[in-house]
């Protein structure tokens, strides 16, 4: 008796453990979706895993023929993960391996090697109710942005941007209510079916339509901000103006009057000389009038 090869092609969905916040969370969870195998002596499939793509593929799970999901669950972040099925008959005879799918995703403590392979590079608001969200693969790729306002998980989803693989994408998002700070992060897949998560991002949305600036944006890197690895650079600050830094409780951690200097770091400590702790952080810069010049989330991660 022979088993068909699984020939349709697996569908990677990320599901997200609603237990802590994403920036918290080391480990994450898998959904493998397939096509069913039309042959009738098919009675159900076998799920292999590997941490190589070309061996060492082992049998994690099985599942009966009305099933074609599958949940692969505390996966550590940064580390690739491949996976094939198999279908079985009733007496045990196994098929050939399907396609191969994999995934992998970004913790918030990468490097920026590990993070230039997806990564969010500029949210904008789009007008007042929504975001534009641009974001980078290191290959070309397919793919889309996930965000919610909730931190332990990401129900909503722009719209594919599947028009041609490339390596630059911009999405935008739906309507968002503000005032509320937002999680986001990309979603992309190569022509190998290779998916890869970004590590999330925040942006703080306040629904208010953005004025033009008369100087450049702020520019605030790296983020997310390792303390220990360096300075966190500011630049494009407003000259004799000021900027703040507070913790998610909106109490003040660090001050500083920019005068006519319109770059500087920041090490990561607060005003006591403490390293402050991993969380995020709202920049507020004022010009010189006292008027609020760019608000702006940052991640830190010790």
């Amino acid at each position: 008796m022979t088993v068909r090869t699984i020939t349709a092609s697996l569908i990677f969905l990320l599901i997200l453990v609603p237990l802590s916040p994403l920036m918290a969370q080391s480990t994450t969870s898998y959904m493998i979706s397939w096509a069913p195998n039309p042959e009738p002596v098919v009675a159900g499939y076998i799920i292999y895993r590997s941490l190589n793509s070309d061996a060492g593929f082992e049998a994690i799970d099985s599942v009966d023929v009305s099933t074609t999901t599958y949940v692969d669950s505390d996966l550590q972040k940064g580390t690739f993960y491949f996976y094939r099925l198999k279908a079985k008959d009733a007496d045990g005879n196994r098929g050939l391996f399907s396609n191969l799918v994999s995934g992998m995703t970004i913790p918030q403590d990468a490097d920026a090697g590990t993070n230039s392979l997806c990564e969010i590079t500029n949210i904008q608001p789009a007008g007042t109710t929504g975001l534009n969200v641009d974001w980078h693969t290191q290959v070309p790729t397919i793919g889309f942005v996930q965000y919610d306002s909730d931190a332990a998980s990401l129900d909503s989803m722009t719209t594919w941007d599947d028009d041609s693989y490339d390596q630059n994408h911009a999405s935008t998002t739906g309507e968002l209510i503000a005032p509320a700070t937002y999680y986001l992060r990309a979603v992309s897949y190569n022509d190998s079916d290779l998916m890869i998560i970004s590590a999330v991002d925040t942006f703080v949305f306040t629904g208010e339509n953005p004025a033009p600036l008369s100087a450049p944006a702020l520019s605030i890197f790296p983020v997310p901000y390792h303390p220990g690895t360096g300075g966190l650079s500011m630049m494009n600050l407003p000259e004799n103006g000021s900027i703040t830094i507070y913790d998610g409780n909106g109490l003040e951690v660090w001050r500083k009057d920019v005068g006519t200097q319109t770059a500087m770091n920041w090490n990561g400590e607060n005003k006591n000389g403490v390293q402050v702790t991993s969380g995020v952080y709202y920049v507020v810069t004022t010009n010189a009038g006292g008027d609020v010049f760019d608000k702006r989330p940052i991640m830190i991660v010790n």
